[in-house]
């Protein structure tokens, strides 16, 4: 089992966690790659970190990260973390970026995410930021109810963006570029939020936005 206390095995023929894919019976894929049919007769080879190519092949040596977004097959280029420890009670984050594209990396584009399926009382504990209709999207629930903050249109003569955020206990604040701050306060009565999952940066493992815990759902990876 992995952190969510469920599991699919599956037939001979199927992987993934949903057993959504048929295997690739004679895997091409070099270093460690991970193997997804693209069709009955043509796979396409997911690299680790560090390798690039067709097979996998190819050493690359990452200076500065660049997401794509989702591609045609639903996957996503991401990183992930293990569990980020001590972020039950208070958090703060900050990061900078560009965009890729505005046209489509501010559409409905997820830039990071950690979560547990399952398990709330009232939903899944789970925290996001994402990009939607030109804005940024920041939420999280602590088990009894989802608290979202959405600032202002982006500045799109920015070249680089920052976006500062945090939580302590039930109260959360989203701070974009210049726009001022603000601030919201988390339904219920839970104070605490409880993720076992890694944390994912630009993307999300295999892209089933049904494996996501129930919030936004943002249906892209980052581009930029």
């Amino acid at each position: 089992s992995d952190e969510e206390n469920w599991y699919c095995e599956c037939p001979k023929l199927y992987t993934g966690k949903l057993c959504q894919f048929a295997t690739c019976n004679e895997n091409p894929c070099g270093n460690g790659a991970t193997c997804f049919p693209k069709s009955r007769r043509d796979v396409v080879c997911l690299c680790p970190y560090g390798k690039s190519g067709v097979l996998c092949s190819d050493a690359i040596n990452i200076t500065q990260p660049s997401f794509s977004g989702t591609d045609v097959f639903g996957y996503t280029s991401f990183l992930s973390y293990s569990t980020i420890p001590n972020i039950t009670f208070y958090y703060e984050f900050r990061l900078k970026f560009q965009l890729a594209n505005h046209h489509s990396a501010l559409q409905d584009n997820l830039i990071f995410f950690t979560g547990q399926k399952g398990h709330g009382l009232n939903g899944d504990d789970f925290l996001e930021l994402g990009l939607r209709n030109g804005r940024a999207v920041y939420s999280y629930n602590l088990g009894s109810g989802t608290a979202t903050i959405i600032s202002k249109p982006l500045d799109l003569t920015l070249n680089i963006h920052v976006i500062h955020l945090g939580r302590n206990l039930q109260k959360g604040w989203l701070k974009v570029d210049d726009q001022k701050n603000k601030t919201v306060t988390s339904p219920g009565r839970l104070v605490g939020l409880n993720v076992f999952s890694q944390f994912y940066l630009g993307g999300y493992r295999e892209y089933t936005p049904e494996l996501l815990p129930k919030g936004p759902r943002f249906k892209n990876g980052f581009q930029g």
